[in-house]
């Protein structure tokens, strides 16, 4: 059964039986709004406070770990010349616009809707929109969010790792936080690939590996991510999971252990805490 009309179409079947472990394909009705037009997004990104806006070259290899900022000028320059300048452009964070505010409010509406109670319900909706020049690459990266990623101009191929052996992937996503190299080639063998075009789009899972490519053509894309409350809970788990194998410790994964997962993720939280009491007092 498909969920809608609104401004997203999903096979409420697929996406319950895809959720968590793999992706899948969804419809939306949003490649002809005003907001997407790279006029009004170039404006967008000059109103952003700065640490909101990316600007990266767009010709990343696909296993490339660092964010390095080639920006110079007005971000909004650097989107309207995107079709010439091999850049990919990440606006982030953008759900406090007033402007976008309402209409990403709107469509977390629906993905909470859709979601339900799973993994706790929604936690922390946002919203990204990224501009990426012709044959661009976005290299592979875990992200602890799930996301609907919607295509509104131009094409992707979507690659994802579906969760079918968790332990392999669980063992890539700890190399990913530690730092070290990931076995890329593995991933690619196992990955299944998802061609989108404007009025497409596909759910990302949390927590597994995905990178994406662009057509020949100026590639707009509109992003909503969303912690579910575990997968809030997991990102701290494998962030004190790092500090812990950093002591030659071999710590449980997320979801093994309730109980152990509440207790670190308290630690991080006073840690958290622990240093913004000393921001403030230095």
């Amino acid at each position: 059964m498909a969920v809608g009309p609104g401004y997203l179409t999903v096979d409420a079947e697929e996406f319950g039986r895809s959720f968590a472990h793999g992706s899948s394909t969804i419809r939306h009705a949003l490649a002809d709004h005003s907001l997407f037009g790279l006029d009004a997004i170039a404006r967008l990104a000059d109103r952003l406070p700065a640490d909101q806006v990316r600007r990266e070259r767009g010709d990343l290899p696909l296993d490339d770990r660092g964010y390095v900022d080639v920006g110079q000028g007005l971000p909004s320059e650097t989107i309207l010349d995107v079709a010439s300048n091999g850049f990919r452009v990440s606006l982030r964070e953008i759900q406090s616009d007033p402007e976008y505010g309402p209409l990403i409010a709107s469509c977390q509406e629906e993905v909470a809707a859709l979601l339900g109670s799973r993994e706790g319900g929604v936690y922390r909706p946002s919203g990204y929109i990224f501009i990426t020049a012709p044959n661009g690459i976005t290299p592979m990266h875990f992200d602890g969010e799930h996301s609907f990623l919607l295509q509104i101009r131009g094409s992707k191929s979507v690659h994802t790792v579906p969760r079918a052996q968790p332990d392999a992937i669980q063992i890539e996503l700890d190399r990913y936080y530690d730092g070290k190299p990931c076995s890329f080639e593995h991933m690619r063998a196992a990955a299944e690939c998802f061609e989108i075009a404007d009025g497409d789009g596909v759910y990302f899972p949390s927590f597994l590996p995905h990178w994406v490519s662009t057509g020949d053509a100026v590639s707009v894309s509109f992003s909503l991510p969303f912690y579910t409350h575990f997968s809030r809970r997991a990102e701290d788990v494998n962030r004190i999971n790092t500090r812990l194998r950093r002591l030659g410790l071999s710590p449980r994964p997320p979801g093994r252990s309730d109980p152990i997962d509440h207790a670190k993720a308290a630690v991080l939280r006073s840690m958290r805490a622990l240093r913004r009491r000393q921001n403030v007092t230095t």
